[in-house]
C-alpha cells in the first residue's frame, strides 16, 4: 500500500503464508517497544491513530486477544483496501473509527484513558499531517494516556528538517529524558517510545511474556530489532536549528530536506 506520490517506499506489505507477520521493518518496531510497557496488557485499553494496511493493530491483537483496540482512520478508501486487500478484520474488541485523529482526541474530553497509543499518521507533504505535529496537539494525546504507566509510541519520518522540530516538539511535552527511539535499518524511520511518568525512563518489563510472545507468536527477531534502539540524543546540546510547533504557526507545510551533517548528527 501506497499513498499518494510515495513511489520508493510502502506503508503496508503482506505475506500471504504469513498474515500475522508484520513484514514492514518500522511496524515490527513499533511492537517491539511494546516491551516498555511496565504491566501485562491483557485487557488493556489501546488507541491507534492510523490504519494503514491493518499490520499493526492485527499484531497487537494477535499479541493481546483481550485488549479493546481502537483505531482512528480519516480515509475511508484505506479502510476499505486493509480489509479488501489486507484481510483485515475487525472484531467485538477492535474498532475501525472513521475520523480525523486530532478531532477524536478533543471529542473524548478526557472521558477514557488508554494505556497504549500508538501514532503511525501520514501525510506525504508534510511527514505527519501538520496539525498532529504541534506541542498542544501533543498534551492533548498526553491527557488521554493512563498516569500509571502510559506508554506513547509513534513513527516519524527522519529525513526531513521537520524531523528536528517535531522532536524537539515531543521532548516539550514529554521531557528530554523520558525518550526511547528506534532507528530503521534504511534510516527512513525513527520510532519514538515516550513514558507518561515524568522524569521516568521507560525499562523493559521482564515480569511478562512480552518478549516471548513477539517472538513466538509474531516471529519477529526480536534481538535484531532491540540492535536499532539507540540511546537519547540531546537535541537541544547539538547546537540544531529547530522550533517548537505550536498550532499558531502558519509555515509547518514546507518541508526542507535535512543537510548531511543535520542527518549523521540527528541520525
Amino acid at each position: 500500500m501506497r499513498f499518494n506520490n510515495l513511489l520508493n517506499g510502502a506503508q503496508a506489505q503482506l505475506d500471504l503464508n504469513r498474515i500475522d507477520y508484520p513484514f514492514v521493518e518500522y511496524i515490527q518496531l513499533m511492537i517491539v517497544s511494546l516491551i516498555y510497557y511496565p504491566f501485562l496488557l491483557d485487557n488493556k485499553n489501546i488507541l491507534i491513530i492510523g490504519l494503514g494496511g491493518g499490520t499493526l493493530p492485527r499484531a497487537i491483537r494477535k499479541l493481546y486477544p483481550t485488549c479493546s483496540i481502537t483505531i482512528i482512520e480519516i480515509d475511508p478508501l484505506v479502510d476499505e483496501m486493509a480489509k479488501k486487500y489486507f484481510y483485515f478484520k475487525e472484531d467485538s474488541n477492535m474498532k475501525v473509527i472513521i475520523s480525523d485523529g486530532r478531532k477524536f482526541l478533543k471529542s473524548l474530553l478526557n472521558s477514557i484513558n488508554y494505556d497504549i497509543i500508538l501514532l503511525d499518521a501520514y501525510d506525504s507533504m508534510s511527514g505527519l499531517p501538520v496539525h498532529m505535529k504541534t506541542q498542544e496537539f501533543f498534551l492533548e494525546l498526553k491527557n488521554l494516556l493512563n498516569l500509571n504507566g502510559g506508554l506513547f509510541i509513534v513513527n516519524l519520518v527522519c529525513i526531513y528538517q521537520s524531523y528536528i522540530n517535531v522532536r524537539l516538539t515531543i521532548d516539550s511535552v514529554f521531557g528530554q529524558n523520558n525518550l526511547i527511539t528506534f532507528r530503521s535499518t534504511d534510516f527512513v524511520n525513527m520510532i519514538v517510545v515516550a513514558s507518561v511518568a515524568i522524569e521516568k525512563f521507560p525499562l523493559v518489563n521482564q515480569k511478562s511474556n512480552i518478549i516471548n510472545d513477539i517472538q513466538e507468536k509474531l516471529l519477529i527477531d526480536i534481538n535484531s530489532s532491540l540492535k536499532r534502539k539507540q540511546r537519547q540524543k540531546q537535541i537541544h546540546n547539538q547546537k540544531l536549528s529547530g522550533i517548537i510547533y505550536r498550532d499558531d504557526m502558519k509555515n509547518m507545510k514546507s518541508e526542507q530536506q535535512m543537510s548531511l551533517i543535520e542527518f549523521v548528527n540527528i541520525v
